[in-house]
């Protein structure tokens, strides 16, 4: 699996829910798109289902304003995707996480 991670500072827009972000490929040659589907159903089989990562940040802020209208358990609280435009990327809350991914998905970029 190919892909490049980084910790999030303040550049990154979701920084303060997130703390490691996993980019993936562009190319439409690329093994990029096939890499994130396999990164995201793992991430779903280990840590369960999760919303896309600007769709959590709206839940997260209407959860603050209306916390009535919401389960507990409806936000993932260990990560979130985002494919747009050819932009693959999925969002780890923690080291916990992320080193546990890296262990069961050694980075073949290099």
């Amino acid at each position: 699996m190919k892909y490049e991670y980084q910790l999030l500072d303040n550049r990154h827009s979701h920084r303060h829910r997130f703390k490691y972000m996993i980019r993936f490929p562009k190319h439409h040659y690329g093994t990029g798109v096939l890499d994130f589907d396999r990164a995201r159903r793992w991430f779903t089989d280990k840590y369960g289902w999760s919303q896309d990562v600007e769709l959590q940040g709206e839940m997260a802020k209407n959860r603050r304003q209306h916390p009535e209208a919401y389960q507990p358990d409806e936000i993932n609280p260990h990560w979130a995707f985002l494919s747009k435009y050819d932009d693959y990327r999925i969002y780890v809350v923690s080291d916990q996480e992320m080193s546990f991914f890296i262990l069961s998905h050694p980075n073949d970029a290099a």
